[in-house]
């Protein structure tokens, strides 16, 4: 019986010491494993810095000293001492991201790399940082397709690619990036029409897609993006409607689709856009009337509607923009007169109607502008004579009345204008010659009857 005894108790010493062992070893494992990722993002490093171009190797050898790798110029480590941020933005660095294997960095939550000479392809195996929040690209010659991996990057909040050299269509997987706030694909040479995927992006504020090739038509669905706050996407090719959907992005501030080719009319929805400050819609084929509903938009400061087809007279609810700073409706077929309530925009600096079919007389309440600086009515029907009120506006530096009916002589007042330094009344019935009050005008490069 005492023979069975001892080895039992040899046995479970055994066990005991094994389990002791596996405890042991677990608890240093997670310790093991940090000092081999610290390793390996440490060569990586070394390796995509031997593979840039001589001047970048002189640089980075100059930033990245000591033998910690968390306490190189633009590396931010964890507790642990694995990468978090990798920040080399603005150094001027050329080369490629071949070399650079994201695999090596699990812990990377910021790629920061903008406004540098780094070129080629966006690797795919970029889809392995899938802790990444932040991806700066831009500024760079960077070429080829946007990778569809990139959209397995779901805790993205920013992605910004803007001018690069990047081509082909943005991938519909974009619809993936359920965390994204900021998306920034600007002046590169993007084709194909804006995925519907992009309706998806519910936590999206700014969509920026400007300067591109993109064709097709505004997705309706981006009427879904609650939450946008910036909308750019001038400089395209796109085509079809403005989409009456665009009334439900109440969080909308600025909103610019300049020179596409857009068609049909201004949605009456716009008018429910209450916090938008910027709308520029000019130098497409829109048609139509200029919406009434646009005097709602009680916070706009830019109105650009210029090099269209509008037609119509100008709403005299635009009179209720009292923020209204720029107001650009020239090279239209805008007909009737100048509402008289576009003396209300007292904060309004510029004024540009010209080339229009607008007529009647030149409104008094114009003289209540005194902020105005540059009024431009030439090339249309205007008739009657050139108010006195003008002489109110002393911040006036450039008034082009020329190429209208107008008739009587031009006013003294307009002697009062010091800051005027362009005066152009020809083509007109005009009598009389430039009296000398006006000819007393300061620093006059223009004056012309």
């Amino acid at each position: 019986m005492a023979s069975l005894i001892i080895p039992f108790r040899v046995l479970f010493f055994l066990m005991l010491l094994l389990d002791l062992s596996s405890y042991v070893f677990a608890s240093l494992l997670p310790g093991v494993e940090a000092t081999l990722t610290r390793a390996k993002e440490a060569e990586t490093l070394l390796k995509w810095k031997s593979s840039l171009d001589s001047n970048s190797q002189t640089l980075l050898s100059t930033l990245w000293v000591g033998g910690s790798h968390c306490n190189w110029t633009g590396i931010t480590c964890d507790y642990d001492g694995s990468i978090t941020n990798l920040n080399l933005g603005n150094y001027g660095l050329r080369g490629t991201l071949h070399s650079l294997d994201f695999l090596s960095f699990p812990h990377l939550m910021m790629l920061d790399l903008p406004n540098n000479s780094l070129y080629g392809g966006i690797p795919s195996h970029i889809g392995n940082l899938s802790k990444l929040t932040f991806l700066d690209l831009s500024y760079n010659n960077f070429s080829g397709n946007i990778p569809s991996e990139i959209c397995l990057l779901t805790n993205l909040k920013k992605i910004s690619l803007g001018r690069n050299k990047i081509s082909g269509s943005i991938p519909p997987e974009i619809g993936r990036l359920s965390s994204v706030s900021e998306i920034h694909f600007f002046d590169n040479y993007l084709s194909g029409s804006i995925p519907e995927e992009v309706g998806s992006l519910s936590n999206l504020t700014i969509l920026n897609l400007s300067g591109n090739n993109l064709s097709g038509s505004i997705p309706y669905n981006i009427g879904r993006l609650g939450s946008l706050s910036l909308l750019y996407l001038h400089l395209n090719g796109l085509s079809g409607p403005i989409p009456v959907s665009i009334g439900s992005l109440h969080n909308l501030t600025q909103v610019i689709l300049l020179d596409n080719c857009l068609n049909g009319s201004i949605p009456e929805e716009v008018g429910m856009i209450r916090l938008v400050n910027m709308i520029d819609f000019s130098d497409n084929y829109l048609t139509g009337p200029i919406p009434k509903s646009i005097g709602n938009l009680s916070n706009l400061v830019w109105l650009y509607l210029y090099d269209n087809s509008l037609s119509g007279s100008i709403p005299s609810e635009i009179g209720q923009l009292s923020f209204l700073s720029d107001l650009q409706l020239l090279n239209n077929s805008l007909t009737d007169v100048i509402p008289a309530s576009i003396g209300n925009l007292t904060n309004l600096s510029r004024l540009k109607l010209y080339k229009n079919k607008l007529f009647g007389s030149i409104p008094q309440e114009v003289g209540r502008l005194q902020h105005l600086k540059v009024l431009q009515l030439f090339d249309n029907n205007f008739s009657g004579s050139i108010p006195a009120s003008i002489g109110n506006l002393t911040n006036l530096s450039t008034l082009d009345l020329y190429q209208n009916k107008l008739s009587g002589s031009i006013p003294q007042e307009v002697g009062r204008l010091q800051n005027l330094t362009r005066l152009l009344v020809s083509n007109n019935n005009i009598i009389g010659k430039i009296t000398p009050e006006i000819g007393l005008l300061s620093n006059p490069q223009n004056l012309s009857q």
